[in-house]
């Protein structure tokens, strides 16, 4: 490499010299031009060519089938007269199932092992419905016996005379059955004879060209064969030259280097991808529009220029190397080196560029690095006093752990945490010692898990911290191990107070949900939680196909209650209801809320009508016998409930609001009825739920039984009456 050697484009003092760069012994690379080697297509001048109006493509083939069910259906779609022999429904039912068959015909033209004689089938269906359609045509003369023809020539012009030969064996069997048929059918008529001779003419008139066309076809692919044959040695010959060439633009498009062909001009005619990478330019802005020299600094160009014509002046040889700086299409500078040698494709010189931007900044930074290195260690010594004055008055809990993890260093902030000393901390304890055991076992499968797929460890842990008093405290670890070294920088966090704040705003989000939820004075569902769970049970039993059953009460004569008793009474009378309801509903899928005012429902899933009953008679019987004195009520001389029971397996047929209104209006019923009693919902017996009939001994002791079929047949509500 001559560091000191110029390149340049001046008209005055060429860049490269040619002569310099060329050897006299070198053989001149000739260039075989491969559009001389092409086999030159023989023009045929032909009167006809039958091949040349025959549709390949499987989409035009689909598109010709599909017209000819659309045309028959459409055409008795329109025609007033109905079709013979079948109604136009089986008509639309036989043309639909062809259209089918055809996409089944077109997907298999899309698939590599296609046989003709697949190809034959589909053209032999097109004339057997086409035929059909002339047989169910009622009009005199039948327009379909065109369609015949039409179906004929179309997939004998498409596939060959192999095809139009076996289409024309089934027109000489299927024709004279048609025919026959139709005269049986509508009589012999004269207008159809015409009709008929035009058909079998331009059936028998294609055929026979379609079979003079392939012999053509065949005799001039015989002849061409002989001409392909003297010309293969010279095709061999193009072929080996044209692997050649693939070779060696192989070699020159995926260098590892940047390469370029130039002009004697310095013009680039050719650039590798490596060389569009380098210059950020695209091979239209390149290909005989740039010049090598124009990427050049202009001062490494008037220094290459200089060099250049001095050597030139004293005689010696050009240089093929030269260093000097590169500007890319960004003007971003990049520094290079471009070594010059003749290519073998032409004789034109080829240019390889290296880029050493990376060297050149490596060896500056080198240069920097040494310098600062030199400063850092006359500042080493005061340097590590420093370090340990911050590792010491750092406002976090610091220790120095080695690969054992036995602590070598601590500060006082790890020693207040901790509550040991220095002196029993440094070097007598491991890190392991501080950490809880269920957050070391946390801590070491996951490390674990993480180096088995080949993760990154995390540099932070969230555990429980023991002191010495083995008191748990919540500390966030950070762990930090320089590049090179064994030791690793653990600091810790102490957020104990910060978890006790989060676990204290958890447990008032939970009361605040449960108020949310629930009501204040009774402790139970209120009404919108009624509301979520009550359209929750029903989407889910809907589902599941099982019953949702819902019980509705109401405190008898509870407003002269209150105004007896007065209000605080009264509360006191709610939250005494509400428990006993809890208490008899027992499971913990029924939900028992407040609805309103001195009304409770019970919301009951997976529960008939027949269970649901009898827990509202247990909550009946439950709330009687609290005897809460109710000297103004009109039913009892205790509090009582009236109480409507409504079952449905809730479906599409049914709404929510017809189950809470079903079991609102038994409850209406109830209290119409003389109060302190339960009352099944009418309806909810005629939609499939159990009836029920109420019987009372005279023991006072209510039970239910199911009804005979009589007492079903003639009961539309139950009611019991208090005891």
């Amino acid at each position: 490499m001559q560091p000191d050697a110029n390149i340049g484009s001046s008209p005055e003092s060429p860049i490269v010299d040619f002569d310099s760069l060329v050897s006299n012994d070198t053989p001149p690379d000739t260039v075989v031009d491969l559009s001389s080697l092409a086999v030159a297509d023989i023009q045929r001048k032909q009167g006809f060519n039958l091949g040349a109006i025959r549709a390949k493509a499987p989409n035009l083939q689909i598109t010709a089938r599909f017209s000819l069910p659309l045309m028959v259906l459409l055409y008795f779609s329109a025609i007033p007269a109905p079709p013979l022999l079948v109604p136009l429904a089986l008509i639309i039912l036989v043309g639909v199932i062809f259209l089918i068959h055809q996409l089944y015909i077109y997907r298999r033209t899309r698939q590599p092992d296609l046989t003709k004689n697949i190809m034959i089938s589909a053209s032999q269906l097109d004339v057997v419905t086409a035929h059909l359609a002339w047989l169910f045509d009622p009009m005199i003369p039948a327009p379909m016996m065109m369609l015949v023809a039409i179906a004929a020539i179309g997939n004998g012009l498409q596939h060959g005379v192999r095809t139009f030969r076996s289409l024309f064996q089934i027109i000489l069997l299927m024709t004279p059955v048609v025919i026959a048929l139709r005269i049986f059918l509508l009589g012999f008529d004269w207008h159809c004879l015409p009709f008929l001779v035009l058909c079998a003419f331009l059936i028998l008139y294609t055929f026979f060209m379609v079979r003079r066309s392939d012999a053509i076809h065949a005799d001039m692919e015989a002849r061409s064969t002989d001409l392909e044959l003297n010309n293969f040695k010279l095709k061999q010959l193009g072929m080996a030259l044209q692997k050649s060439e693939a070779r060696y633009r192989n070699i020159f498009d995926t260098s590892s280097a940047a390469m370029v062909l130039i002009e004697d001009n310095m013009m680039i005619s050719l650039a590798n991808e490596r060389f569009l990478e380098l210059s950020k330019y695209s091979k239209s802005d390149l290909y005989n529009k740039k010049k090598l020299s124009d990427f050049i600094d202009k001062d490494d160009l008037q220094r290459i220029q200089r060099f250049h014509a001095k050597r030139r002046k004293m005689g010696g040889t050009t240089p093929t190397e030269y260093e000097c700086k590169m500007m890319d299409k960004n003007n971003n500078i990049k520094h290079i080196i471009i070594r010059f040698n003749i290519t073998q494709w032409h004789e034109r010189i080829m240019a390889t560029i290296e880029d050493i931007t990376s060297r050149k900044k490596a060896k500056t930074a080198l240069q920097s690095s040494i310098k600062k290195l030199r400063q850092t260690a006359a500042r080493l010594t005061q340097s590590q006093k420093r370090y340990r004055n911050l590792f010491e008055n750092t406002g976090t809990a610091t220790i120095l752990v080695e690969k054992n993890l036995r602590i070598s260093m601590a500060n006082s902030r790890f020693s207040e945490l901790t509550g040991f000393t220095k002196h029993e901390i440094i070097g007598a304890k491991r890190l392991s010692e501080f950490i809880e055991r269920k957050s070391l076992f946390r801590i070491r499968r996951f490390q674990a898990k993480q180096k088995e797929k080949d993760l990154a460890q995390p540099s932070e842990y969230e555990c429980l911290m023991l002191d010495k008093d083995r008191n748990m405290k919540h500390v966030v670890m950070k762990i930090y191990t320089p590049p090179g070294q064994e030791n690793s920088i653990v600091s810790f966090f102490d957020i104990t107070q910060r978890k006790e704040a989060e676990a204290a705003l958890q447990a008032a989000h939970e009361r605040l949900r449960i108020l949310a939820v629930g009501d204040e004075l009774t402790q139970v569902a209120n009404r919108r939680q009624f509301n979520e769970k009550l359209q929750q049970e029903w989407t889910r039993l809907q589902r599941e196909g099982l019953p949702l059953s819902l019980i509705m009460s109401d405190v008898d004569d509870f407003k002269a209650y209150n105004d007896t008793y007065g209000h605080q009474n009264g509360d006191r009378c709610l939250r005494s209801i509400a428990d006993a309801m809890k208490k008899t509903a027992k499971r913990t899928v029924d939900v028992v809320a407040r609805y309103g005012g001195e009304e409770f429902a019970v919301i009951m899933p997976n529960t008939n009508q027949l269970g649901a009953s009898r827990v509202a008679e247990s909550i009946r019987i439950a709330v009687e016998e609290l005897h809460i004195p109710n000297n103004a009520s009109s039913v009892s001389d205790f509090i009582t409930l009236s109480l409507g029971v409504s079952s449905m397996i809730p479906s599409q047929d049914l709404s929510l609001d017809a189950l809470i209104k079903e079991a609102d209006n038994a409850l209406y019923s109830a209290k119409k009825q003389g109060r302190n009693r339960v009352v099944v919902s009418e309806n909810a017996c005629r939609r499939g739920e159990n009836n029920l009939s109420w019987r009372v001994s005279s023991t006072a002791k209510s039970e239910l039984t199911p009804p005979d079929s009589e007492t079903q047949k003639k009961t539309a509500a139950v009611s019991l009456p208090a005891k």
